[in-house]
């Protein structure tokens, strides 16, 4: 018999390959002297040759069942608890080497009468299609409206059903989308068991949708309402929103922090030309070594590249630097049409916000012995909520936890090992260029559908750092500064699904962070396991960037522009079982060494950031039971600073939120009001802040969940804090004004925290982590105005207590989270506290879970139904969550039954 590599090879499926769904390709390559006409195939005995095909010099075929296949699977049933959680179990049969084996025998002549045979045996089992297929079905049965309108969000075909109110939106997705042709390419290019997951899910979707096209009664309330059906899934719908996704939880992606510093630096340069070098590094500093980290400095072993510049140099700002385009017309363009998206989105529900506390918390720190880990991912409040819940108990899965309604697989979870949070982190993944026409070509024109008018057109640009940005639409004679966004996650994010079943069904921590190596999206993330260990990441790719490059404005702008080698990335920050007992955070720094954000504002970190509540409280405590650490949450998220949303009748507020910043400047200001003399009104608020517990509800704990009104305290630090910062920064910089002209109580960009810390950097004097290099207390406008910081906040308590008549309000309400419905408006309201949207609590004992804790907002269902009468018909699950999450009382969810400790 001839040698395979001389006349026949089976490419696929490879030997002892698990194949996943019910049909398998089977490709047969022949050599040159092997006669294809002599060719014959057999699929366990049975004759299979005619199935084949001969392309391109091989032979393919697709079997199935009817081809003598043999399939195994397990049993597949889905129930649900007294709230509508799913929970899809398998019925644990382990016959899938009997079952699903298969042989595979080929067989062909060669031109020289030499014969060859090859056999292959491979494993056929659906049952990890059949699992995320219920997992699809439940989904699409509670929430298919929502995934309707995650899917169009993502696919830019929203104008199609809502009308040309959003169409900029349509543009925006498809310009920085991918186009058919790349998310099919990325389809195909993933693994064999990320495909099934995919396709299965996508199928239980479908499953649903047939069910409702057979009886129209079941047709959400929304479909009836916009007159349409949802059309059937498929696995570029999911990559698609599971790219956007992770967009929306990276604060440098859909960002334009550099285009806005650039504005930043030349108002600097033509109103202080002798001062606007140390201006702007004072408003853009790139690493304060006072900022808080999840990993201690004694943690923090990374190589030199981790500090963000081969060099370590941060730019080269000097007296010669000179702008090489005028940016202020395309940054307002920019910043219009982003809010205009942002927008459209909220308006429909379909944007999810960012942030998340957790903290994990060894052994050696609780009361058990058992590490606990608390998760708390905030991603907004919408109707329906953002997420579901679940529980896999199949396929070899074992996994509970959070997922988002389009994506297959558990986001923060538990198994019997382990459990995980995510927070978003602070990678660096974004740059912006500034192009030559002659970069720019045509990639493609996009068909946009418009509900009410004519298809629009959509030439789609690019360069070959990314799409064109800048003008939109684009035309080659612009005298508009031409700008390409690049993003380090480009052609990586079509891996989320395998991301979660990597990580849900890893048994150790080195198998869990090959799943966070997976994740193309900058999260944070805190891991327990049943080993005792506690660990830490931050995922997310960085690319390292050439030294001599200024990244905190666009490329191009004050040289050459640099280029970043997409394969040459910063090391992940990790760290595994601290001394300290502990990691935590709320979105902060992730270690000493990782600098500034480059295109976010919100990741320039200072010495004030809320994430101080986590580290002070967890530092300083030991014996920590199950009850402090769940409870713990409710403590922090019931503290506030500088909300952008004064009315917190309609939150969100600051991605900033939260903290209590009196910590950090009370000697400061006590002081300098002592200094200046006491009156009656400043003795009153300095003797109102010496009883202050630090937290925005009055009336004490008892009071967080429910209490009506802010504290008084509260209300008397945040307004004296703005007028310092007005005080300080109204000279030097104009406060942003919305397309209405009213105040977004931000300067040139600066957020109110980011300038607090500004101030605090000024107040430390030597001691702080970062040296101002301009007196911005001076006031050089003004002779007349305060000159100095103890001036400054002497008058702002002054102009504060003069507005309050005297007396510190005690009646200013403590705001409530408002849900609103897409079509029916105003659904609910909830107590306002700056809370995360899903939380759980795990305990880790030996054995896997011992104790479970979770909840989330509204109900696990978003499905309306049209009455008889055109009213809506709600689930009897959409509210039924309520009772739990408005009170902060997690509820008990149920654990693994993993009866082996470590070590047996």
């Amino acid at each position: 018999m001839a040698n395979a590599s001389e006349l026949i090879n089976i490419a696929a499926p490879l030997p002892h390959e698990k194949q996943y769904e019910d049909t398998v390709e089977i490709v047969v390559l022949p050599s040159a002297p092997a006669d294809p006409a002599t060719f014959r195939a057999w699929l366990n005995h049975q004759e299979i040759t005619d199935r084949f095909e001969w392309v391109a010099g091989q032979f393919r075929a697709v079997v199935g069942a009817q081809d003598g296949l043999r399939i195994f699977s397990e049993q597949i049933s889905t129930t649900r608890d007294e709230k509508g959680v799913w929970f899809i179990k398998g019925d644990g049969r382990s016959l899938r080497f009997k079952k699903g084996m298969n042989l595979l025998s080929v067989f062909i002549k060669g031109t020289s009468k030499k014969r060859c045979m090859k056999r292959c045996v491979f494993l056929v089992d659906q049952s990890l299609y059949h699992a995320f297929e219920a997992m699809g079905y439940a989904v699409a049965t509670d929430r298919l409206w929502q995934a309707e309108i995650y899917r169009r969000s993502a696919r830019g075909t929203l104008a199609e059903i809502f009308g040309p109110d959003m169409l900029e939106t349509d543009a925006h997705m498809r310009t920085t989308g991918y186009s058919e042709q790349e998310l099919e390419t990325g389809l195909n290019a993933l693994s064999r068991q990320e495909r099934a997951v995919i396709s299965a899910y996508a199928a239980g979707f479908n499953r649903r949708i047939d069910e409702v096209r057979n009886d129209p009664g079941q047709l959400p309330f929304e479909f009836v309402t916009m007159g349409f059906s949802p059309d059937d899934w498929n696995g570029m719908d999911i990559l698609a929103w599971g790219a956007l996704t992770q967009r929306h939880f990276d604060l440098e992606a859909l960002d334009q922090s550099q285009i806005s510093n650039s504005v930043l630096l030349q108002y600097l340069m033509q109103t202080f030309p002798d001062y606007y070098q140390g201006m702007f590094e004072d408003l853009r500093w790139h690493n304060d070594p006072a900022a808080q980290t999840y990993i201690g400095p004694q943690e923090a072993l990374l190589p030199r590249q981790a500090l963000g510049l081969r060099s370590g140099r941060n730019g080269y700002l000097d007296h010669r630097t000179v702008l090489r385009a005028d940016l202020k017309t395309a940054c307002k363009k920019m910043r219009s049409a982003k809010a205009n998206v942002l927008k459209t989105l909220r308006r429909i529900n379909a944007f999810i916000k960012m942030g998340s506390y957790a903290w994990a918390v060894s052994g050696k720190k609780t009361a058990s012995g058992n590490p606990i880990l608390y998760s708390g991912p905030q991603m907004g409040f919408s109707v329906p909520s953002t997420l579901v819940e679940g529980d896999i108990r199949a396929a070899g899965i074992n996994v509970s936890g959070m997922a988002i309604p389009g994506i297959p697989g558990i986001i923060v979870g538990r198994t019997p090992h382990h459990a995980w949070s995510l927070q978003v982190g602070h990678s660096h993944s974004t740059d912006y260029y500034i192009e030559s026409p002659e970069a720019v070509y045509l990639d493609r024109v996009e068909v946009i559908r418009v509900a009410g008018q004519a298809d629009t057109l959509l030439p789609v640009y690019r360069t070959a750092r990314g799409p064109i940005v800048n003008p939109t639409p684009y035309h080659d004679n612009t005298s508009d500064p031409i700008i390409s966004w690049r993003y380090a996650h480009w052609g990586h994010e079509f891996n989320v699904a395998g991301a979660c079943l990597k990580m849900s069904q890893a048994k150790s921590i080195d198998a869990f962070g090959e799943g966070i190596e997976m994740l193309a999206v900058s999260q944070h993330v805190c891991y327990a396991d049943r080993f005792g260990n506690i660990a830490y990441w931050m995922s997310g790719r960085d690319p390292v960037r050439p030294e001599g490059g200024e990244y905190r404005l666009p490329q191009g702008l004050l040289a050459a522009p640099l280029d970043w080698d997409d394969d040459i990335l910063k090391p992940r920050s990790h760290g595994r079982n601290p001394e300290s007992g502990f990691f935590g955070g709320w979105n902060n720094k992730s270690n000493p060494g990782y600098g500034s954000g480059f295109n976010s504002t919100e990741d320039i970190y200072g010495p004030f950031h809320r994430a101080h509540l986590i580290e002070s409280f967890l530092q300083g405590s030991q014996e920590l039971t199950f009850e402090q650490l769940r409870d713990f949450a409710l403590n922090i998220t019931t503290t506030d600073s500088f909300p952008y949303i004064y009315d917190l009748s309609v939150v969100p507020p600051s991605a900033q939120a939260a903290g209590n910043p009196w910590l950090f400047v009370a000697d400061s200001f006590t002081q300098a009001v002592q200094a200046a003399g006491m009156t009656p009104e400043r003795h009153f608020a300095l003797e109102t802040l010496k009883t202050w517990d630090g937290h925005s509800i009055a009336g004490g704990p008892g009071s967080w969940a429910g209490g009506k009104y802010r504290s008084g305290a509260w209300v008397l630090i945040d307004n004296w804090l703005r007028e310092v910062i007005r005080l300080t920064f109204e000279d030097e910089l104009p406060i942003d004004l919305d397309e209405h002209g009213v105040s977004k109580e931000t300067y040139m960009g600066s957020s109110q925290s980011l300038l607090f810390n500004v101030i605090l950097h000024a107040l430390q004097t030597d001691d702080s982590g970062i040296i101002n290099t301009y007196d911005w207390f001076s006031n050089r406008l003004n002779p007349d105005a305060p000159q100095n910081a103890d001036d400054i906040i002497v008058a702002a308590l002054d102009h504060v207590m003069e507005a309050f008549g005297g007396a510190i309000p005690e009646d200013v309400p403590r705001g409530e989270i408002v849900y609103y419905h897409d079509i029916l408006g105003e659904l609910w309201r909830s107590p306002y506290s700056y809370r995360s949207t899903y939380a759980q609590i795990v305990e880790m004992g030996p054995m896997g879970p011992v104790r479970i804790e979770s909840m989330f907002p509204l109900g696990e269902s978003g499905n309306i139904l049209m009455g008889a009468d055109g009213g809506p018909i709600f689930d009897p699950h959409f509210f039924s969550m309520t009772p739990i999450f408005d009170t902060f009382a997690h509820r008990p969810f149920p654990v693994f039954l993993n009866r082996r400790p470590y070590g047996k």
